[in-house]
């Protein structure tokens, strides 16, 4: 799909760098990373909404940089910064999003209100969008990429912003559509991308620095626990691997009994430990260091 895309705004500084990526039909691929990573930036691209410094984009086969027109009536966009027209409905703003698409009246009444059903917010279709809350708001656009039935659908951090009650409910839904639709999702939250992803694309100073399912990710990180400890004196951690972030140590074991032994160990020494699988967030800080600002140093 996308090959060495690039994306420089002032000739020095590259907001996206040599970024290849190959999207299989019907998957969920997530770019994942800290704010700066390039990820809207690699969107806009992706979308033919930004034209790359240099690069090949090809979509549905097509030259998607020579052919814009032609790709974008068949992918659903909807962009980080979008907010929906505040004198509208959900109703509405879904039912008039699918008519401009080219359905039938029939056609986006009914796509309308399954979407609606899918995001439990039919009960509140016929309320003003400016009376709603900015989740509400935010599962209204969610709501107009899933029913438009695009057969490549773009999401910029489609659940920031909303609650966990809410974010669950678009995971829901986000599972369906990939019945019918590839999707491409970004976001910075964690488990978002280890739920819902088929591949994720780990991204970091406009580059991808690691791509794969989450299980092949995970295996890039020793151990299957990590204890995570505060104010514990570092040389109680000799023979333990580690990282640090600021005051927290992040310790990598191999099963329930080291991890048990070691918490004891930290605890006697004046720590305060806690235990939990590995995560993808394990991954990223393994791979760039650091997550949401947070700086790393590795030990052995």
């Amino acid at each position: 799909m996308a090959e060495g895309i690039s994306k420089t705004y002032d000739g020095s500084r590259w907001a996206v760098k040599d970024v290849d990526l190959a999207v299989s039909e019907g998957t969920l691929v997530t770019l994942l990373g800290p704010n700066g990573a390039g990820k809207t930036t690699l969107v806009r691209i992706l979308t033919t909404e930004l034209a790359p410094t240099k690069g090949r984009l090809t979509i549905f086969g097509l030259d998607a940089l020579k052919n814009p027109n032609l790709v974008r009536h068949r992918i659903a966009s909807i962009p980080q910064e979008a907010r929906p027209i505040d004198f509208a409905t959900p109703y509405e703003l879904v039912f008039s999003y699918l008519v401009m698409r080219g359905f039938s009246i029939r056609q986006a009444r009914e796509e309308a209100r399954r979407a609606l059903e899918e995001l439990d917010m039919w009960d509140i279709r016929d309320r003003v969008i400016h009376s709603l809350s900015g989740g509400l708001k935010r599962r209204t656009l969610v709501a107009m990429a899933l029913a438009s039935g695009a057969e490549l659908v773009f999401l910029d951090e489609p659940t920031t912003g909303l609650d966990v009650v809410s974010r669950r409910s678009v995971w829901d839904a986000l599972t369906r559509l990939k019945e019918k639709s590839t999707i491409i999702l970004t976001t910075h939250y964690i488990e978002e991308a280890e739920f819902l992803s088929d591949e994720v694309v780990v991204m970091n100073n406009g580059g991808g620095v690691a791509r794969g399912p989450v299980d092949r990710l995970l295996s890039l990180v020793g151990g299957e626990y990590v204890i995570e400890a505060y104010g514990a004196p570092e040389k109680v951690l000799e023979g333990y691997r580690y990282i640090k972030l600021n005051e927290r140590y992040l310790i990598y074991v191999d099963d329930e009994a080291e991890a048990s032994a070691a918490v004891d160990w930290l605890v006697k020494a004046g720590a305060r430990a806690m235990v939990r699988r590995k995560s993808l967030e394990d991954v990223v800080i393994g791979l760039i260091g650091h997550w949401e600002g947070g700086e790393g140093e590795q030990g052995d």
